[in-house]
């Protein structure tokens, strides 16, 4: 092993306790996207502590830090976390389970925080072994689509950046502690969510000549929504789930309206566009078939995630050199979503998994009120983020 990766593996362990505190804390006071004011002044607190300079209250209460070099360069890498947690009430059990009622980090941002914090601190420290810039990105609201990468990166102190690089790192349940895990090109799938009201005259269900019938055409359409990827693209990965269909009627009333809401996910950005058209046809022919009104919004949502293929192939180098051959392993492409998909259609990036599972711990899935991680899994994700982050500098 070299040098650096020796320093920053000693570095990471050193400050291990301190990163457990920062995500713990973290845990306890979870905030909704664009409402994540203390998280932000916690993290504003830490890095003025530090000496490391940082703009706030962007694109809500997101962040950038920046620490430069004392060697000659001028690259700028830049390294993201995200700051929401979700409104999902907390069955954990843990001693520093959430204090804010009905919210819940289910989905390992309190972790992902914690550990860009710590990495900063170290990078700080080693700012004689590199040049250029390392930026910190602490960004709002990646729970809501579309994303609060879109805003963020409309700032002017991210257009200021110009990044070469964007990596993140993001906890995965199914992959044992100690592990990280990384995929070249498409890696994650588009997430559009589809808001469907059906709209027509209510009535008595034993007169059906009276009204028309929002529950038929509803159902109908769910069943015709679902069909549209096997008859068009039998060959490609495609999803349309349908989670949500509310008509409030009784037994003997046809109700004037039925809500139904879903998800359509694809790997190829000309498949999701073809995609909301079929739907919008569907939701047409359903809709003059029953004499009914039918209303489809589908709100602009994450695109595909395509790591570079050139830095990942390198951060599989960087990863193994630093966590040892067996603890890096290739991933399978994934029907979730990630608004890092934003930065990754723009800047060349890399995404990539920390593995969280050992004994009992880490075992839930994402956004499971029981979600917990194994908190050595930390340190990885510290000695990781800081070794991908100086090496590319140099």
């Amino acid at each position: 092993m070299n040098r650096l990766a020796e320093i920053i593996k000693h570095r990471a362990n050193e400050i291990f306790n301190e990163t457990i505190d920062l995500r713990r804390h973290l845990h306890m006071y979870p905030e909704l996207s664009y409402m994540e004011k203390e998280t932000s002044l916690f993290i504003a607190r830490y890095l003025k502590k530090h000496k490391i300079k940082y703009s706030g209250n962007l694109a809500g209460y997101g962040l950038i830090a920046t620490i430069e070099g004392r060697k000659k360069g001028n690259k700028v890498i830049a390294l993201r976390a995200e700051l929401d947690a979700l409104p999902l009430p907390e069955e954990s059990g843990l001693d520093y389970s959430s204090r804010n009622k009905g919210l819940m980090h289910a989905c390992g941002h309190d972790a992902h925080m914690a550990m860009l914090m710590s990495t900063a601190k170290v990078i700080n420290d080693l700012r004689d072994e590199f040049g250029g810039t390392i930026a910190f990105i602490f960004q709002p609201a990646e729970e809501l689509a579309p994303g609060g990468a879109i805003k963020l990166m409309k700032t002017p102190e991210f257009l200021e950046l110009n990044p070469d690089l964007i990596i993140a790192q993001h906890v995965l349940p199914e992959l044992e502690s100690g592990k990280t895990g990384f995929r070249e090109g498409i890696y994650m799938a588009s997430s559009d969510e589809l808001h469907i009201n059906i709209k027509g005259t209510g009535g008595h269900a034993a007169l059906p000549s009276n009204s028309t019938d929002q529950v038929l055409a509803g159902s109908e359409l769910v069943v015709e929504l679902k069909k549209l990827p096997q008859q068009y693209y039998p060959e490609k990965p495609i999803v349309i789930g349908i989670g949500r269909f509310i008509a409030e009627g009784a037994t003997n009333i046809i109700p004037e309206k039925a809500e139904i809401k879903g998800t359509l996910r694809t790997f190829d950005e000309n498949i999701r566009k073809e995609m909301h058209r079929r739907i919008n046809d569907t939701c047409s022919r359903i809709s003059g078939k029953y004499h009914t009104g039918i209303d489809l919004h589908i709100p602009g949502g994450y695109p595909v995630l395509v790591n570079n293929e050139n830095f990942t192939r390198a951060s599989v180098l960087l990863a193994k050199e630093i966590n040892g051959d067996n603890n890096v392993v290739a991933l399978e492409t994934r029907m979730s979503s990630e608004d890092f998909a934003h930065y990754s259609g723009s800047y060349p990036s890399v995404f990539y998994r920390l593995g969280i599972a050992a004994g009992k711990e880490g075992r839930k899935g994402l956004h499971s009120p029981g979600f917990t991680l194994d908190e050595k899994a930390l340190e990885t994700g510290v000695r990781t983020l800081t070794y991908l982050a100086l090496s590319f500098t140099n």
